[in-house]
């Protein structure tokens, strides 16, 4: 739905969300004016239940809904949002006005949000993950998942310097985007074809293949396109949860405590239905932690295309995320107790811009994944290593013994656990860190993505020996703990001189020109010499690459 009047700061024209917006977005309102009035006087409301008092408060309830959605609809008609060349904006507020704004060159990920009840009713949510820090996005919400998946393509474009967003819909006589003929069209709508009666397999053929084409486009909500990399199936999902001693631990532990706590408030204040009622949010964490897991990685598939990888998760609530492998500062593979026989894996990358710490989020890229699931995915994301066989040093450094392992740990006997389940290790690509005793982890941060170290020093670590070293990224910080002086030191040097060069001198034609001195523009200025102006010479600009500083682990840097 078009809004009047042009976008002021761009000129590009706005647009207002789906008209039901209001209904989607006002029902929260009202769980929330129920939820604090009920919670501190729901004893009181218990004790004292009458018809009458009953009708009355439906009728309050009433009007909190009829106001909830008034002002959510005024709240509706003052949103616009514009997607021009130069990024996306969002205007809103009645009274006071207010302009969010991400730039095209900061756009990291765009992602689409359905939730339950905007589902149900053909909506979803754009949220444009911004580079920053904390929650930097901007949401756009809600409208019809044809038109989410338009702002999309057309988002992704505009970050990718397209010179026009692709937001308008295609023409009606346009031929749809999976090629199906008019005629298998006129088929799967019962309408006589030309040509059926010598082509009527044929046809019938093409229109089974559309009808299983489109039902796997509704059911994995769009995300069919570019080549497959993972598709998990519900029953590996199911097994996987009843392997993990962690997730198996969390309900033991939940079930215990609301069970604890329903004795304990009825030995105290004895059986009634309002303490019933007031232990009811106990009691549902539990089954919400549970369809919190199945949740986040049912129906998973994830599709490799040239604008990144692509996911899709979820069951009641879904999404679908974009990420690009050159905005991923670091891998986490873990592999559970339980998960070593079949040897799957579960794999999070830490992505720059997006502070998600669901695990129903983007950094989720394989919930649990077999060995070539695994493979396919970090060969579509992570750099290289510098390994002769990258996937075959990862399983390597999951399955053996961190004691086993060369690399750098803490030498101080007291931490006998730290030194018998964590280890540091220097590849020629990354730095690799290993912990966890029943759950092993595999923290992997590429060496180019570094952009701080910082070493932690006190009077015990001094008293023994030790040092804190910790690696920062964008958003992002690993830390390795207690290692030897001597280590610490000699690591800090290796990454220092990683962060000072690697990303500094690679990809320099991309880089952007000076706003102030165009190239261009300075070398075709009225009697000026070219060779006289600073910078008409991009090879003279250029500072020369630093020499190879040597390494401590008998290699040079980059």
């Amino acid at each position: 739905m078009t809004a009047p009047g042009p976008d002021p700061e761009s000129g590009a024209p706005r647009h207002r969300t789906h008209p039901i917006t209001p209904l989607v977005t006002g029902w929260k309102v009202v769980v929330g004016i129920i939820a604090v009035l009920t919670a501190q006087n729901i004893a009181q409301l218990a004790n004292e239940f009458t018809i009458r008092r009953a009708l009355i408060g439906l009728g309050i309830l009433l009007v909190v809904v009829l106001v909830a959605i008034v002002l959510s609809a005024l709240s509706w008609w003052f949103t616009t949002y514009a997607v021009d060349e130069d990024g996306v904006s969002v205007h809103s507020g009645m009274i006071s006005r207010s302009r969010e704004y991400a730039p095209r060159a900061r756009i990291e990920s765009v992602s689409i949000e359905r939730p339950l009840l905007a589902r149900l009713l053909g909506l979803a949510k754009v949220r444009v993950e911004v580079a920053g820090g904390g929650e930097s996005y901007l949401d756009i919400e809600y409208v019809s998942s044809a038109r989410a998946e338009e702002l999309r393509l057309g988002i992704l474009e505009v970050a990718a310097g397209a010179s026009a967003p692709r937001t308008s819909a295609a023409p009606a006589e346009a031929a749809p985007a999976d090629g199906t003929s008019a005629e298998a069209r006129a088929a799967l709508a019962g309408g006589p074809t030309e040509g059926s009666s010598a082509a009527g397999g044929q046809d019938a053929g093409d229109a089974a293949r559309d009808h299983g084409g489109r039902l796997e486009e509704v059911l994995y909500d769009g995300v069919t396109d570019g080549e497959l990399i993972a598709r998990i199936p519900t029953e590996r999902l199911v097994r996987s949860l009843v392997r993990d001693l962690g997730f198996l631990t969390g309900i033991v532990m939940s079930v215990v405590g609301v069970v604890v706590a329903v004795l304990l408030a009825l030995w105290q204040e004895g059986f009634s239905i309002a303490i019933l009622v007031a232990l009811a949010p106990t009691a549902i964490a539990v089954p919400k932690y549970v369809f919190g897991r199945i949740d986040s990685g049912w129906g998973f598939v994830s599709r490799f295309s040239e604008r990144g990888l692509r996911m899709r998760r979820g069951l009641a609530n879904t999404r679908t995320d974009n990420i690009a492998a050159g905005r991923i500062q670091r891998f986490d593979l873990r592999r559970p107790f339980l998960w070593r026989g079949p040897g799957w894996t579960a794999v999070s990358a830490t992505v720059a811009g997006i502070d998600d710490d669901d695990e129903n989020g983007a950094t989720s890229v394989l919930p649990v994944g077999t060995h070539e699931e695994l493979r396919q995915t970090l060969g579509r994301l992570s750099a290289p290593l510098g390994t002769d066989d990258d996937l075959a040093t990862l399983e390597h450094l999951l399955t053996a013994r961190a004691r086993d392992l060369p690399g750098l740990r803490t030498p101080v006997r007291w931490y006998w656990i730290a030194r018998r389940t964590e280890v540091s290790i220097l590849l020629p690509g990354a730095l690799v860190h290993r912990s966890g005793l029943v759950s092993r982890t595999l923290s992997i941060v590429p060496r180019e993505r570094i952009q701080e170290l910082r070493l932690e020093d006190g009077p015990l670590a001094r008293r023994l020996g030790v040092l804190d070293l910790h690696v920062e990224g964008a958003g992002d910080s690993l830390l390795l703990e207690n290692l030897r002086r001597e280590d610490a030191l000699a690591l800090h040097a290796v990454l220092a001189a990683d962060a000072r060069t690697l990303r500094r001198y690679r990809d320099r034609e991309s880089w952007p020109r000076p706003a102030l001195a165009p190239v261009g523009a300075a070398a075709q200025a009225p009697g000026s010499d070219p060779a006289s102006v600073p910078g008409s010479d991009p090879e003279q600009e250029r500072p020369a690459a630093p020499a190879p500083d040597p390494c401590p682990d008998g290699r040079e840097t980059r």
